[in-house]
């Protein structure tokens, strides 16, 4: 009994050493957790008088904030400006290939994004608008972004952009328009038409890590940027002041005064990403715990299962110290990147398919609601209706309606009474509309078909009839040109024979006028009568000589006109006949290319035929000839496996005669080697079972009478656990040897 006290009292003494040890490590763990400014309990770190001096002085801890290639970091996200011009579309898919989207600036980001843009266009000296997120909703008549689909709370728009206000205002339903950066606008908000061919700017998240976590990121950039370099912005945290210091820390970027805030999450055991990482576990005091990992059971044991193995709490301690090997990304075996991207890809899926079926929760909530307030409305209405309904019969039961409003109340009565039955026909005649549609749409289809058959038929036609028509008019014109040809000669002679009888007219007359000039001198009295008369003859043969001229000229003048007329017609047949020999070489050239097109077409109809026919009798003999031969190599087959199942039968037999004898042999050998073995283990398991109990019952006779009774109640649990697991290793074995036996009978 002395031994035995002295036991229990080393025991205690060693247990209450080990908990002394254990809370003056934590107190010292919370205590260089709170000098540093970080709990390791998940929570804020206590801080006293020291430590509030000491968090007034700035960390060294840095952090990274990283872009990927091309992406620069603008405030607290990346943005890449791209001068390939595109469309909007062709641009949103852009940047979704680089996973990013068009940028999406708020407030504070659209104005540092504008002054980032001033900057880079004064130094290339672009001008162009830049493409952004935004697209107007012509249905709600709102800008909502592209990506998230939801409406705009802040955009930049001007209000005095005659383009921005042209476009929205003459915008039609099946119009596009998207938001676009304006440098004539001092990089504010306008809008173009979507498929314009505009420069535009991607968005992408910048992520904030540590040193020791920047290769997650860059393996997760090296699908998409391979062996890239990422653009890597160092950050300063500084520490956390006020209410800020549960929810969010301030951080600087290096060369910088700018300061930027990352939010970070409550911590609060639902907000856990891992719930089960920090978890308290079952040893409180150590840091590096990891659980040992089980052992994996043997498939077959021919020994009785020990008792599961009870660790005292020196062991535990022991082993619970002991650090696991570190896993790393640099790990990862490529099959267990692919699942990772596999579950990254579902994990997307199954967010898209949530976001969908949101998105169309959220429309169908907002339709019933419409509905909901329009069946509202015409109940209103209807029961506005009918109190006015009631009121007036009241008033008519009270007192005998007048004619007059007896003729009003019928009058309204079939106004209604109209009104409905023009809403009625109304909905009839857009059904019967509808109905109609299709059917004509239908219909068209058929004749078009019909159109295009028929089409087919008349080309010949018009051919035939063309080259007719072309042959006529080569006739009349030929008979035309001999008509004009001899209308000319005839004119031409009529004009010779009129030139000749005035030239003799004209001489005759001259003749008479000199002798009247010559018998006038003879007959003058004075001599200055005769000069008188002399001076008036020149005279007139002066104005008779400027007639003659000025006759003459007419007549060519006449005569030319006429000759440029000629070939002013001459020039005009000869274009009317080139143009016409031109059309009819198109004619005759398009009517060529479409016969050798249907010509090929029935060349190559009938050389398909004639190949699939050809292909047809190959295929017939080749058929043939391989039936025949199957039938002769079925035959030899058959008969040499007739021979080999003959002489496997017999080797079978005298293998199996041996396999008995040597079985019979092994079994008695191995059945001797097992008894030994048993019996070994046995002892063993015997000496184990001693040892544990007397450990047991010493520990359990150190105990109080509830601890002895809580322990007989576990130790039951643990039989009847065990006693379920060896029932169902039994029945496993068990079905096992059951499958070997129907598997070894069905060879």
């Amino acid at each position: 009994m002395s031994s035995n006290r002295s036991r229990i009292m080393l025991s205690c003494l060693a247990i209450i050493t080990l908990g002394l040890l254990t809370s003056t490590c934590q107190a010292q763990l919370h205590m260089s957790a709170s000098s540093a400014g970080v709990s390791f309990d998940g929570g804020p770190a206590p801080q006293s008088a020291d430590v509030a001096v000491q968090a007034a002085r700035p960390h060294n801890r840095r952090m990274y904030a990283m872009c990927p290639p091309q992406f620069q970091r603008v405030g607290t996200d990346c943005y890449s400006l791209v001068d390939q011009r595109s469309s909007w579309l062709e641009a949103y898919f852009f940047c979704k290939d680089k996973n990013a989207n068009l940028a999406e600036p708020g407030k504070n980001a659209d104005r540092k994004l504008r002054i980032y843009l001033e900057r880079v266009d004064s130094q290339s000296g672009e001008h162009d608008p830049i493409w952004i997120g935004g697209t107007y909703d012509h249905r709600n008549k709102h800008w909502q972004w592209s990506t998230s689909g939801r409406n705009l709370t802040y955009d930049a728009f001007s209000q005095m952009d005659s383009t921005y206000m042209q476009l929205i205002s003459n915008s039609k339903p099946l119009d596009n328009n998207c938001a676009v950066y304006d440098p004539s606008l001092k990089y504010r908000w306008s809008a173009r038409s979507c498929p314009d061919k505009l420069r535009f700017i991607c968005q992408h998240k910048m992520p904030k890590v540590s040193e020791a976590n920047r290769y997650k990121i860059y393996n997760r950039w090296n699908e998409t940027y391979p062996n890239q370099l990422a653009n890597e912005v160092v950050l300063e945290v500084i520490n956390r002041r006020g209410k800020d210091n549960r929810y969010h820390r301030r951080v600087k970027a290096e060369g910088s005064n700018e300061e930027m805030i990352i939010p970070a999450r409550k911590n609060r055991p639902a907000n856990r990403r891992y719930p089960g990482r920090n978890r308290q576990q079952q040893h409180p005091n150590d840091i590096n715990y990891q659980q040992r990992p089980r052992k994996q059971r043997p498939r077959v044991s021919t020994t009785v299962a020990p008792a599961p193995l009870v660790i005292s709490k020196d062991v535990t301690s022991t082993i619970a110290t002991r650090p696991s090997a570190p896993t790393t990304q640099q790990q990862m075996t490529a099959y267990d990147r692919i699942l990772q991207r596999q579950r990254e890809k579902e994990r997307n899926r199954q967010q898209r398919k949530r976001e969908r079926r949101q998105r169309m929760r959220q429309e169908r909530l907002e339709r019933q609601r419409k509905m909901r307030e329009e069946k509202r409305q015409r109940k209103q209405e209807e029961e506005h209706q009918r109190q006015q309904q009631q009121e007036r019969e009241q008033l008519q039961q009270q007192e005998p309606p007048s004619e007059p409003e007896a003729l009003r109340q019928r009058a309204i009565e079939e106004q209604q009474k109209k009104e409905r039955e023009q809403r009625e026909q109304l909905d009839k005649q857009e059904k019967q509309q509808r109905k109609e549609q299709q059917e004509r749409e239908l219909e068209r289809l058929k004749q078009q078909h019909e159109i295009e058959e028929r089409q087919r038929a008349k080309d010949d036609e018009a051919l035939r009839l063309r080259e007719q028509r072309l042959q006529k008019q080569r006739e009349l014109e030929a008979e035309e040109k001999r008509a004009r040809e001899e209308l000319l000669r005839k004119q031409k002679a009529e004009q010779e024979e009129a030139d000749r009888r005035y030239a003799a007219e004209r001489a005759a007359e001259e003749k008479r006028l000199r002798e009247e000039h010559e018998k006038r001198l003879q007959e003058a009295k004075s001599e200055q009568e005769r000069q008188l008369q002399e001076a008036r003859e020149a005279k007139r043969r002066e104005q008779k000589a400027i007639e003659e001229r000025l006759k003459e000229q007419e007549r060519q003048r006449q005569e030319q006109i006429r000759r440029e007329q000629q070939e002013e017609e001459k020039r005009l047949e000869l274009e009317r006949l080139e143009e016409a020999r031109r059309f009819e070489q198109r004619e005759l050239e398009r009517l060529r290319e479409e016969n050798e097109r249907r010509e090929a077409r029935q060349r190559q109809r009938e050389a398909e035929i004639a190949q699939r026919e050809a292909e047809e009798r190959k295929l017939a003999e080749e058929e043939e000839r391989l039936r025949q031969e199957l039938q002769e190599e079925e035959k030899a087959r058959k008969r040499q496996l007739e021979q080999e199942i003959e002489r496997a039968e017999q080797e079978r037999k005298q293998k199996e005669e041996a396999e008995k004898a040597a079985a019979a042999a092994k079994a008695e050998q191995q059945k001797q080697k097992l008894e030994a073995a048993k019996r070994i283990a046995d002892a063993e398991v015997a000496a184990q079972l001693e040892e544990k109990r007397r450990q047991y019952a010493a520990r359990i006779g150190a105990l109080s009478k509830e601890d002895q009774l809580k322990f007989i109640e576990m130790r039951k649990k643990r039989k009847q656990l065990r006693e379920k697991e060896m029932k169902a290793r039994e029945q496993k074995k068990l079905k096992r040897i059951q499958e070997a036996i129907r598997l070894n009978e069905m060879q």
